[in-house]
């Protein structure tokens, strides 16, 4: 592609008397040739020296860093191999344990068996033997504090007594009510009036029933922690007994007479059986107290909270307009009699 050729007049002649002759002096006086390069771009002068590249120099006192070698044939080096001591733990079978223990329980035995797997005699130290178990007898003493405190607490003892005290109001209703009159002809007393003798306890019993249901929330949490604490002794008392069968047999495998870790494992095996034998002893009372709580809960919602009002209104319904006569009286007092029956705390 040839260059395109463009001829313009200068503006001045000073212009035209300043231009250089050149090659273009063959076009004519007074004009000068421009040359585009092919694409708009000026062509750049052949043998023009290029800007170096810029070299950054490493600063003084930095060791160059060595790039790791990209060779393929490069292998690693092989691990080395120490030479150690391959330790297992006690190995015994389950029909062992149960002819070394036959009145053990079979659950106990299984965790006792998995426990002497994994224990190493080699490495088992002194005081590893003085503790063994410590952890499960520290709980169960938790267990034994969190039972104690729920019995003890602010809010079950306050209503047992608002119980206590509802039952006497309504016992003493009950007396007066059912007291035999002077003349042996009149079983029941024909003056004694339900809601004349309602009339003095109202306010107190409305107070008592106000308390219990403001306690009801509190009394179940309770019972929820008391279940907890019931369902979680029964696994204790199996790993307690696994742990005091597997010290015996590790008691058993050590010299009794050298080795003080023996006498060490036989102490804590005794140990951990009477804490079995004090988790199965308190069996009896920890339902005992499981079903209080339950008989209280249920009194408080069942006769307090419904039955109780449910009375209350029949007497005041029937006594609205005219007086009660003897049957109305006696099935009031039978009803009575069976809210009685079922607030007295046993």
């Amino acid at each position: 592609m040839k260059p395109k050729v463009i001829t313009h007049t200068p503006a001045s002649p000073q212009a035209q008397a300043a231009a250089t002759p050149g090659p273009d002096a063959a076009v004519g006086p007074g004009l000068r040739a421009t040359v585009i390069a092919p694409g708009g771009v000026p062509a750049t002068v052949q043998g023009a020296s290029r800007p170096a590249p810029t070299t950054v120099a490493p600063q003084p006192g930095v060791a160059p860093i060595a790039l790791p070698s990209a060779s393929p044939g490069a292998q690693k080096a092989p691990p080395s191999v120490v030479p150690g001591t391959i330790r297992r733990g006690v190995e015994v079978s389950l029909p062992e344990l149960v002819q070394r223990f036959p009145a053990a329980m079979p659950e106990a035995l299984q965790q006792a068996q998995r426990l002497l797997q994994a224990t190493i005699v080699n490495t088992l130290s002194a005081t590893q033997a003085a503790r063994w178990g410590e952890e499960a007898q520290q709980r169960y003493g938790a267990l034994v504090d969190a039972s104690l405190q729920i019995t003890q607490a602010t809010t079950l003892q306050t209503s047992l007594r608002h119980v206590a005290r509802l039952h006497a109001l309504l016992q003493g209703i009950a007396d007066e009510w059912l007291a035999p009159a002077k003349s042996p002809l009149l079983f029941w007393k024909s003056s004694a009036g339900p809601a004349a003798l309602l009339q003095a306890s109202q306010g107190e019993l409305a107070q008592l029933r106000q308390h219990l249901a403001e306690a009801l929330p509190a009394l179940r949490s309770l019972q929820a922690e008391l279940q907890g604490i019931g369902s979680e002794l029964a696994p204790l008392a199996v790993r307690l007994e696994a742990q005091s069968l597997a010290a015996h047999y590790l008691a058993d495998l050590l010299d009794s007479g050298a080795d003080p870790r023996a006498h060490a494992l036989l102490q804590r095996a005794s140990a951990l059986a009477q804490t079995v034998l004090h988790i199965h002893g308190g069996l009896q009372l920890r339902q005992g107290s499981q079903h209080s709580l339950d008989g209280l809960i249920h009194r408080i919602q069942d006769t307090v909270l419904m039955a109780l009002p449910a009375w209350t209104e029949k007497v005041a319904l029937a006594t609205q307009a005219r007086q009660l006569n003897d049957t109305e009286r006696y099935a009031l007092a039978q009803q009575l009699q069976g809210l009685l029956g079922l607030l007295h705390l046993s």
